[in-house]
């Protein structure tokens, strides 16, 4: 559980507490005798009872228990007067009347400190009383307790509960709606088009799941521009790439109204042009196709088979510029894939690693599994010019030209197009200057 839940908890909790705190406070003061002065718990009077144990001393030691228990009896029909009590042992009364537990061990205890609270008497017998007084209610005079102030009334615990919850629940309401708005606030810019908004920054020090949100958020606005740039540069580069061969055949078409006798020359080159063109459009096509996810039938692929056509396929380019294709496949390799899209990849590379090699020179096509197995590496190198090294992380760009390129004869899109078609695999492509000099391209794919 995150950051977001516990604070959601804790003031969630917090309000509740708050408010049943409230009323349990209320329901305290309704119900606590020491607030309630009709329930007040009795106790024995220390000071202001003396008289009156003098006096009931006295008729105990003249008329004996006898004329005790009467002397009580006449003082408890007086509510002018202290309850006045006599126990034995056994804490009865001479009366029968019951005593708290808390007030016998209240007159033991003040007897055994021989306060003048309580008066032990003893009979002829052997038989000891505890006489004791209690505070009288009805005499104010006798009780020298002060006053206690009235209890708060029950509205007010539960009226103050109910507007701390709410404090807490408009400020926690707040905390939790402000991101949330600011990131609806960046949501409603970017579909607006500004794609430089960015939520993370109003967070301020957040460090919650709001706060992830919005460098999510960050990060696809992020992508989203990038994709938009990407798009608008390809859109730019093609409409450069389809303007040239156009405006060449327009060249070509008005140099064959001036001069009818070439022509057939000028066919040619329109011919050629319009190639270009087809070829540009094709290329585009399976960008377009590999980015829509329109990737044909999985099946399992022969990479010898595979390899051994394209190389057969490329040896006529090679022948033409006297260049020899070394071909190195270490055993039988298999894997889950789509036959064309891998063609397609491998025969880029070679095909781009013959254009550039030198004549009579040699490409190398090295093809084996990794230590693990479970890896099938391609290597492809040439004997060219290379890459200069400010330029391999942009060569799998598209309409990406070097400047060893040969600009006549190169579209731009075939590195781009196997970039793709090898990312489809899960795969990855890897380009590197040779020491010796030449590009080596690795291809790596997964094998299951």
């Amino acid at each position: 559980m995150g950051t977001l839940f516990w604070k959601f908890f804790i003031v969630i909790w917090l309000a509740l507490l708050t408010m049943g705190g409230g009323m349990g406070a209320a329901f305290w003061l309704r119900h606590n005798p020491a607030l309630n002065a009709n329930g007040a718990e009795p106790q024995i009077a220390v000071n202001s009872a003396a008289p009156y144990l003098n006096a009931a001393n006295l008729i105990f030691s003249k008329s004996g228990v006898n004329g005790l228990r009467s002397f009580l009896a006449e003082f408890r029909h007086n509510p002018a007067l202290p309850p006045l009590f006599a126990t034995d042992d056994f804490g009865k009364d001479l009366l029968g009347r019951e005593v708290a537990p808390n007030i016998l061990a209240q007159a033991k205890s003040l007897a055994a400190s021989h306060s003048n609270g309580v008066r032990r008497i003893k009979t002829g017998e052997g038989q000891t009383y505890l006489l004791f007084a209690l505070y009288s209610e009805n005499n104010p005079s006798t009780n020298p307790r002060p006053l206690q102030p009235d209890p708060p009334p029950p509205w007010l615990p539960i009226t103050l509960g109910f507007f701390i919850s709410l404090i807490f629940s408009g400020v926690s309401a707040w905390y939790f709606a402000k991101p949330i708005r600011q990131l609806r606030s960046a949501f409603a810019a970017v579909a607006g088009g500004d794609l430089n908004t960015r939520a993370d920054r109003t967070m301020g020090q957040r460090h919650d799941e709001l706060a992830d949100l919005g460098k999510n958020f960050d990060h696809m606005v992020s992508q989203i521009q990038l994709s938009v740039n990407v798009q608008q540069r390809l859109l730019h580069d093609v409409s450069h790439e389809l303007r040239s061969p156009l405006a060449r055949i327009q060249t070509a078409i008005g140099l064959a109204y001036q001069q009818p006798d070439k022509i057939p020359l000028m066919l040619e080159r329109i011919e050629k042009e319009s190639q270009r063109m087809n070829d540009l459009i094709g290329e585009l096509l399976a960008i377009s196709r590999l980015e829509a996810g329109v990737i044909g039938k999985l099946e399992v692929v022969d990479i010898n088979e595979l390899i051994t056509e394209i190389v057969e396929d490329a040896r006529l380019e090679a022948d033409s510029k006297n260049v020899e294709i070394d071909l190195n496949i270490a055993g039988e390799i298999f894997l889950q894939g789509y036959y064309d899209l891998l063609s397609r990849a491998v025969e880029n590379v070679l095909r781009n690693a013959i254009k550039y090699t030198r004549s009579h020179s040699k490409v190398s096509v090295d093809a084996k599994l990794g230590v693990s197995g479970h890896q099938l590496h391609i290597d492809i190198t040439d004997q060219g010019p290379g890459v200069a090294e400010t330029e391999l992380s942009s060569i799998f760009d598209p309409f990406f030209r070097g400047s060893h390129s040969q600009k006549s004869q190169s579209i731009g899109l075939g590195l781009t197009i196997a970039l793709k078609a090898l990312e489809t695999h899960h795969g990855k492509i890897n380009v590197s200057n040779r020491v010796e000099g030449g590009l080596k391209v690795e291809i790596i794919l997964p094998v299951t």
